[in-house]
């Protein structure tokens, strides 16, 4: 019991003063010395660009044809499958066909994947089916991706 009065009485005796810190506040003077570089920042780049302004392409020539464009690569299957994909369904053109089928398809699966296969093992072995589609769909990226490259 004794201890428990004395460490009351040293916990109440001991009183914190609040100690000031000392240093400029943020505000006026830190904020005022960013605007500054920002400003030597923004002044540098402008007087650069100006004084070494960047050089024109060639001018457009309409009788020369450009290289052909690609996409990015991984838009290089939908561009693949766009030129594969060449006949009308109705009144639905091929291009449009050719561009939105293999997005359906791919988003498509990765949505229902998880209504297909409900195996709850984590062994590779034993989901057949997640294995199977994607080894169909990587095949399919792959031979479209090639496709568009060499039809281009």
């Amino acid at each position: 019991m004794s201890l428990i009065e004395i460490e009351k009485h040293e916990v109440e005796e001991e009183h914190h003063e609040q100690v000031r810190v000392r240093g400029l506040p943020f505000f006026p003077h830190f904020l005022l010395r960013e605007i500054v570089v920002m400003c030597f920042v923004a002044g540098s780049l402008i007087l650069l660009a100006s004084l070494y302004p960047a050089g024109l392409q060639t001018p457009a020539d309409p009788f020369t044809t450009p290289e052909p464009i690609f996409p990015e690569w991984y838009f290089l299957y939908v561009y693949g499958f766009l030129k594969f994909w060449t006949w009308n369904l109705g009144p639905i053109e091929a291009k449009i066909i050719g561009v939105t089928l293999p997005m359906v398809v791919w988003y498509g699966l990765l949505f229902l994947l998880p209504f297909i296969d409900r195996n709850p093992s984590s062994d590779i072995r034993k989901r057949k089916v997640a294995v199977a589609l994607g080894v169909i769909a990587l095949l399919g990226i792959l031979y479209f991706t090639y496709f568009g490259i060499v039809h281009h």
